[in-house]
């Protein structure tokens, strides 16, 4: 955190509090609305750590996601804004205002209470599949679900959070990126094949459940080698008190080959699933469902000095400003109060409806022009240390770093603009088939079994520190600084709430 934020302990129309957790380019501190007294998380990210193009396409990528997801079981973005904003005048910060979730993670809900019964599991679980589904109806994968990154909020719902390793796909496409927690992630994924972005992610769903009926992951080893010949090979055994019928949609759901694993429709005709009915949103698709807006919240505004008109607007057109962070919190308190409201998504009686033609094309309009989440990121010389802009393809190498084993590449394809009274505009485009996250001379044959194997101990040591440990992540330069022969890993099992050495 910089001396201005810790010194001011406010920014814009928040008031910052604790924190609430760290990641590779930032903080997430807990803040107050102080227009409306609301609580939301907000993510902090240092420019300077941004500062390499993987990872300003990485934030680029996550920002873009999350202003299209509008589901009840994911975390809903509100506000995108720079740290110039009122009291900073030099920018040194990204501020992404988030829906703020307080139940904890599913991960301490499982350890808390060793293992989840049938009934709240089934609740759990058909909520995660159902966000599951409405991500890839809009080309998205996750790619690094887990019960950490599945957050409880208090009435019985789960939120996804944590878009780092998301990408879009076309349709029918194979991607090649092999990144994730290795205890979740799947047989080809790790083999180093080609997957379906929905297969690996039905894959994930699979190790949460039994995670949430065992008490504890299928596939765990402290040698990373050997974890690895347990997923491709699908060795793992349940335990005596999870029923048969968990046991055989389990089964069908950690099925080695991706060609014979459960769709989602499979899931949901499965008996085990269907014992618990409830009806879960569909949720709303940006730029083919019409936002809904209740005329009480935008009556509210008026007293904040908001026009009816502008508020609409910006609803209408999937806004992330001032106005649309007070509406939504508005919505939020006025729900949290036990009222209903037509513009409530998770409510069961709510229906997505189309919007007509000509609010289509708006929209489409709008979506349309080219938008820069990060226009005052630039990318450092490494040789006088300068500030230099680039028109030429920037092709970003696979590498490590505190979030992502391996990264696409990207393809600049028009310079950065340093002047910050024009309008930055810059074009991504990934490709997937092109890019080859995993070169051939990474897979070593493990009795005749090609598996995932990472170049040097210290990347032995990321996996096991990320995904067995779970202490605050350090920055990469201090990781460089480390030696690479230190071989001290912790890890954690759902079992025991201490870390333990690695003998």
């Amino acid at each position: 955190m910089t001396n201005d934020i810790t010194k001011n302990k406010s920014i814009g129309q928040y008031l910052f509090g604790k924190t609430l957790g760290e990641g590779t380019f930032g903080k997430v501190k807990l803040a107050t609305h102080i227009l409306t007294g609301e609580k939301v998380a907000i993510k902090i990210l240092e420019k300077s750590k941004i500062a390499d193009a993987s990872d300003i396409e990485r934030v680029t990528r996550e920002i873009q996601i999350l202003k299209q997801v509008r589901h009840p079981n994911l975390v809903q973005l509100y506000e995108v804004f720079l740290g110039s904003y009122q009291i900073i005048e030099t920018p040194k910060q990204l501020f992404l205002v988030m829906e703020y979730v307080n139940g904890g993670e599913l991960f301490d809900y499982i350890v808390k209470n060793q293992r989840i019964k049938d009934v709240e599991a089934v609740r759990f679980y058909s909520q995660l599949i159902s966000g599951i589904e409405y991500l890839h109806k809009l080309h998205i994968v996750h790619r690094d679900l887990k019960p950490e990154n599945l957050i409880l909020d208090g009435r019985g719902k789960i939120k996804i959070i944590d878009f780092g390793l998301s990408n879009f796909y076309k349709q029918d496409d194979l991607l090649k990126t092999a990144c994730g927690s290795p205890c979740y992630a799947a047989p080809e994924m790790i083999a180093g094949k080609r997957y379906q972005g929905l297969q690996v992610d039905i894959w994930s769903s699979g190790i949460i459940l039994f995670a949430m009926l065992a008490g504890y992951l299928p596939f765990e080893d402290s040698n990373t080698t050997q974890l690895y010949k347990k997923i491709v090979s699908g060795d793992f055994k349940f335990p005596k008190y999870i029923t048969n019928e968990a046991k055989d949609l389990i089964k069908n759901i950690l099925n080695t080959d991706p060609q014979k694993r459960y769709t989602i429709l499979e899931i949901r005709k499965h008996s085990w699933f269907n014992f618990y009915n409830q009806k879960i949103p569909t949720g709303l698709i940006i730029g083919y469902h019409k936002i809904p807006i209740d005329p009480e919240i935008i009556k509210q505004l008026v007293h904040y000095g908001i026009s009816i008109e502008y508020a609409e607007k910006c609803i209408e057109t999937n806004r992330h400003n001032n106005v649309t962070t007070a509406y939504y919190l508005l919505l939020k308190r006025y729900l949290m109060a036990g009222n209903k409201s037509i513009a409530d998504i998770s409510s069961e009686l709510f229906e997505a409806q189309r919007i007509s033609i000509r609010q289509s094309t708006q929209t489409e309009r709008k979506q349309s022009k080219p938008s820069n989440p990060l226009p005052f990121i630039q990318i450092k010389s490494r040789h006088n240390n300068t500030l230099q802009t680039d028109d030429s393809p920037i092709d970003t190498k696979p590498r490590l770093n505190n979030s992502v084993n391996t990264q696409n590449s990207i393809l600049q394809q028009s310079p950065i603009n340093l002047n910050h009274s024009v309008e930055i505009r810059r074009r991504i485009n990934l490709d997937l088939q092109k890019t080859t996250a995993v070169e051939v001379n990474q897979l070593q044959p493990q009795n005749d079994i090609k598996v995932l194997k990472l170049k040097t101990p210290f990347s032995r040591n990321y996996i096991l520190q990320e995904y067995y440990g779970r202490f605050p992540r350090k920055s990469r330069n201090q990781d460089r600084q480390s030696s690479a022969d230190k071989e001290q890993t912790y890890f954690k099992t759902f079992y025991k709430g201490t870390s333990v050495p690695k003998k």
